[in-house]
């Protein structure tokens, strides 16, 4: 599978890169680009003059339109929000030049590659994000309530893309082996799925803020201490939703099924979500997926249509369940 057309530290200005060494306190002598994620940002592991290490992240001229607002949007959070230090990587420095915006952060190597997901690693990640919901400081509301979540409930593509929009309809219909039989599966159930879907602005369970992209790859096992990085759609909401839109991923690589993950962020997290709750948020997280996995690929992002595939299937399979109809039909192979 191709990788993102991310760009390489030496195509950063070299006014830039000194800059950044005034920053930190030292000339930077090496930087090796990132992998990581599903987009073209700019990523790198910088070594300085002592040997030190640091992560630098950020938009550049050649980003996607989408990917340069985030990056903006997560210094933003950044500055806002020095709590997020406690569950990621520490902000150091902001740098900015000629269309290139970058953050300098602490670098924390990975201890444990996940996937793949073993039973400690679930734990431990399920207890940080439930860590991370507690800790909603008084302010996030003020400051994130107009934010991503708000615009997912309200106007972000969902069921009712594939009710009006033909082309999505198909696209949709096409990743399964038998595809008649997936469209006569949307149809009989999609006014129900809209309606769910509806009802997202008032899902039930405790609000605060909530990460919105918590995924494998935002994810940081770094030995004694797991991370949760990558900032830019924080967000104030129902955190039901944030644990709903993990779910899918996890379980599509290899991690328990959504039910039983649900189950133990709610033991972590000490809460009880209702039925009807559960049902509604999982038609939101399986309705946003729906609306774009079978969308053409994005030349920048060629990876994305993958990944949509891979939180799909275990989120339509969880709202099936959950409304207690038979599940959709077999997908076709997505091989990585």
């Amino acid at each position: 599978m191709r990788r993102e057309p991310k760009p390489d530290w030496r195509d950063v200005p070299a006014t830039l890169r000194e800059k950044i060494g005034a920053l930190i306190g030292e000339p930077v002598v090496g930087g090796e680009t990132a992998w990581g994620g599903f987009g073209p940002t700019a990523s790198f592991t910088l070594t300085t003059a002592s040997g030190a290490k640091v992560f630098c992240k950020g938009t550049h001229p050649g980003n996607t339109r989408e990917g340069h607002a985030a990056v903006l949007r997560e210094a933003e959070n950044f500055k806002a929000f020095p709590e997020l230090t406690r569950f990621g990587a520490g902000l150091r420095a902001l740098a900015e030049g000629e269309g290139w915006h970058l953050m300098v952060l602490e670098h924390v190597p990975r201890a444990t590659s996940v996937p793949p997901w073993t039973d400690d690693a679930v734990a431990q990640a399920m207890a940080l994000v439930a860590d991370f919901h507690r800790a909603t400081p008084e302010r996030a509301e003020a400051i994130l309530r107009d934010r991503w979540a708000s615009d997912l409930l309200a106007k972000a593509q969902n069921w009712h893309t594939l009710r009006d929009d033909a082309e999505v309809r198909e696209g949709f219909a096409a990743l399964f082996e038998d595809s008649a039989a997936a469209t006569r599966w949307l149809d009989a159930h999609l006014d129900r799925f809209v309606a769910l879907k509806n009802r997202g602005p008032e899902v039930g369970g405790p609000r605060g803020w909530a990460h919105m992209d918590i995924r494998s790859d935002n994810l940081i096992f770094a030995g004694d201490r797991v991370l949760l990085v990558d900032w830019p759609v924080l967000s104030y909401g129902p955190q039901l939703l944030d644990i709903a839109f993990f779910l899918p991923g996890l379980e599509g690589q290899g991690g328990p099924c959504c039910a039983d993950g649900l189950r133990l962020y709610e033991e972590l997290a000490g809460c009880h979500f209702a039925a009807e709750d559960i049902a509604v948020a999982a038609s939101v997280v399986a309705g946003f997926f729906a609306a774009r996995a079978g969308l053409p690929e994005a030349p920048a992002l060629p990876r994305l249509r993958w990944v949509q595939k891979l939180q799909l299937f275990p989120a339509l399979d969880l709202l099936s369940d959950v409304l207690g109809i038979g599940r959709p039909p077999l997908p076709k192979p997505f091989p990585a």
